[in-house]
């Protein structure tokens, strides 16, 4: 038996509650960063020079590291169960569809598979994720563990499909009419499109909530990562991911914010990195000001590339739907 989880926060639990088999973290953040189409030693290098870039790291390490995760899958005997761990939010779900796109079409023959997927539970007031669980929670969690179906692996592939398409029209559409089987995905991916830039004021979801947290007193980067876990629905930014994206508001050709502190860098540190607004940054957090109009945009939210001084595509709140910038 092989469990993947995308992280290395319940493993230890898994092992005190006497859960047979072997462990897999498979962390690749899908979330964030390019996702566009390609496979083998090209689709390591794209993901690995995003995270080397966005979080720090050595690139070739990273890679390596990617690789691997997927040769244990390739490696797996297919008689023996794989089971996977994995909750409701985006981070979660964009790598699980990745999971089950490739498992769907394994070329060593499909192993069993099987799911523990939630977005609540009745121990903590507040499911941030199976991490919030104690050993015995966890152990009930797999004795009730579910079958992956033809249904969800037909759904994690147009889940993936969706997620790795040059316009988020794939995605829109499967929000609006659900995936069977995986009833977190079409929330998972509404939250991704309102990364695009919005039609309100050209910033992304996490953009927004990082600025406004600042604005509401945040200080340092640790508390305005703590302060955007309070004010998303479902948490799926770890603080090195935040961290990235508050570098990157520093950077821009016009700085919405000022940040004392290099990125990246080591998270611990970084946590005490003094933020403050600039007057572009209060000005478009005021809806007065565009912020791709300041300083146009340069990055990727899925499949979908934007570049230049204009936004090919847009998220408009009113609506819940992607628009043409």
């Amino acid at each position: 038996m092989l469990h993947v989880r995308c992280g290395d926060d319940i493993i230890g639990k898994l092992r005190s509650a006497g859960m047979p088999g072997e462990f897999l973290v498979w962390a690749d953040p899908l979330a964030q960063g390019p996702t566009r189409p390609g496979n083998g030693e090209a689709w390591y290098d794209l993901r690995a020079e995003f995270i080397a870039r966005a979080y720090g790291g050595d690139a070739a390490d990273i890679a390596a590291s990617l690789r691997e995760a997927d040769a244990v899958l390739d490696r797996h005997d297919p008689e023996d169960e794989l089971v996977l761990w994995f909750e409701h939010d985006l981070f979660d779900q964009a790598i699980l569809v990745r999971l089950l796109a490739r498992l769907a079409g394994h070329r060593t023959g499909r192993p069993r598979l099987s799911l523990v997927t939630l977005h609540a539970h009745p121990t903590v007031a507040r499911f941030i994720g199976l991490g919030n669980l104690h050993a015995p929670a966890l152990a009930e969690l797999f004795a009730a563990r579910a079958p992956v179906t033809e249904a969800m692996l037909a759904a994690g592939s147009a889940g993936w499909a969706a997620l790795r398409a040059p316009t988020p029209e794939p995605a829109a559409e499967l929000a609006r009419a659900g995936a069977d089987g995986l009833p977190y995905l079409p929330g998972a991916l509404r939250r991704h499109m309102q990364e695009l830039p919005s039609t309100a004021n050209g910033l992304g979801r996490t953009e927004q909530l990082v600025l406004e947290a600042i604005a509401s007193g945040a200080e340092s980067a640790g508390a305005v990562f703590e302060a955007v876990q309070e004010r998303e629905e479902a948490p799926w930014l770890g603080d090195v991911m935040l961290y990235a994206v508050v570098a990157a508001l520093a950077r821009a050709r016009t700085p919405l914010l000022r940040v004392a502190g290099a990125w990246p860098a080591e998270a611990g540190a970084f946590r005490g990195a003094r933020v403050e607004l600039t007057s572009a940054g209060a000005a478009v957090l005021g809806g007065r000001v565009d912020a791709v109009a300041l300083s146009g945009i340069d990055r990727w939210v899925g499949g979908v590339e934007l570049r230049g001084p204009r936004a090919a595509w847009r998220w408009d709140e009113s609506s819940l739907r992607p628009v043409r910038g």
